[in-house]
């Protein structure tokens, strides 16, 4: 469950691929406490890592999603089949159609960090997801191709509407909580491909 939140977080602040490398940091409330996730960008692929425990690997190409828990040395290895069907058995209807989100402007706008932002919500995977996307964020412009591979977290595969900017803030409800998370930086700098691999010693459950 948490790493299906964690993709619809990520999913949501992106704007189509290419060639410089990303590194991002957002930080999320989780009833009144906060953690900080650091992404990292590479071409297709997105490492996320939640403080020293976890590390999720998404190669948005193919669709395959990799978990490392750190503590155990473990590796969790999930196919775009098997990603499709544990939406489905969530009652995700979308997950028949391919796992396309459907991302819908509510005409309102509201500023965040000083910025406009146009409110946005996106529904995926069961869920919906609320964003408040700002266009003139500085740097957007440059490095939006390199952000798309965001969007394609949540449908690893398909055709993204993107939205027009990147979101400054996104919030889903789950269980009666919510969980906002906000962009803290976003920066342009060399992300090592090696950080994409599983490392050694890590074996799956039960080997």
């Amino acid at each position: 469950m948490k790493s299906k939140s964690l993709a619809l977080v990520l999913a949501a602040l992106g704007a189509s691929i290419a060639h410089a490398d990303l590194v991002m940091v957002n930080e999320t409330s989780i009833g009144g406490a906060k953690s900080t996730t650091t992404l990292s960008i590479r071409g297709d692929k997105v490492r996320t890592d939640n403080g020293t425990q976890a590390s999720v690997i998404m190669d948005t190409k193919t669709g395959e999603m990799t978990t490392l828990m750190h503590d155990q040395k473990m590796v969790v290895k999930m196919s775009a089949a098997d990603l499709k069907a544990a939406a489905a058995t969530l009652g995700d209807k979308s997950a028949a159609g391919g796992l396309e989100p459907k991302i819908t402007a509510t005409g309102t706008k509201e500023k965040v960090q000083g910025y406009e932002c146009e409110i946005y919500t996106m529904e995926a995977l069961g869920m919906t997801t609320k964003l408040w996307v700002a266009k003139d964020y500085p740097g957007y412009e440059k490095l939006k191709k390199e952000l798309s591979v965001l969007e394609r977290l949540a449908s690893p595969g398909a055709k993204q509407p993107p939205v027009p900017g990147i979101a400054l803030k996104t919030e889903f409800e789950q269980q009666g909580m919510k969980f906002p998370t906000s962009l803290v930086s976003l920066k342009e700098q060399p992300v090592d491909e090696s950080i994409f691999a599983v490392p050694s010693g890590y074996k799956a459950p039960g080997g």
